[in-house]
């Protein structure tokens, strides 16, 4: 069973930065998910954790060398017995489950010849509020408490814990 030790946005920086330090020419990712969430609280050097673990990161690339390294860091991976989690690299499929215009909205960050591309955190809630999960509400809340998302109009406060 996978270990589910992913919680602390310096965990995501880290990993892109390593990443970011091995590619050897321009790449490109774009982070979706939980990890994009962690990502974009560590941009405001925020460190609280997660209040549910997450067990994978879900990055989307176009670019061989990027899904080299995802494949070698899969779920049962040396990667994943050293850091507790792994990568799930996505089909570009999965981008349609966005909000529309999302590309407008998403920030980037350059790791060496890396570029990640990350959607806005409430678009990043979107698909995860659709699919309706204990845990993806509990990253919302968390997320909306934080600041890091903007709370929907109408959605109750609930502590996240």
């Amino acid at each position: 069973m996978p270990k589910r030790e992913l919680r602390e946005p310096r965990q995501v920086e880290e990993w892109l930065a390593g990443w970011g330090s091995v590619v050897q020419r321009p790449c490109s990712l774009i982070l979706i998910g939980s990890a994009g969430l962690l990502w974009h609280a560590h941009q405001r050097g925020l460190d609280e954790p997660l209040p549910e673990n997450s067990m994978d990161v879900d990055p989307v690339t176009y670019d061989e060398e990027v899904a080299l390294l995802a494949y070698d860091a899969m779920i049962g991976s040396d990667f994943e017995l050293e850091h507790g989690w792994h990568v799930n690299l996505m089909p570009a499929a999965v981008l349609r489950e966005l909000p529309a215009g999302w590309e407008q909205r998403a920030a980037e960050k350059t790791y060496g010849p890396l570029e990640v591309s990350v959607p806005s955190a409430a678009d990043l809630l979107a698909p995860k509020l659709r699919r309706g999960e204990p845990r993806d509400h509990g990253h919302a809340q968390w997320a909306y408490r934080l600041g890091i998302a903007p709370r929907p109009p109408g959605d109750e406060v609930s502590p996240v814990g």
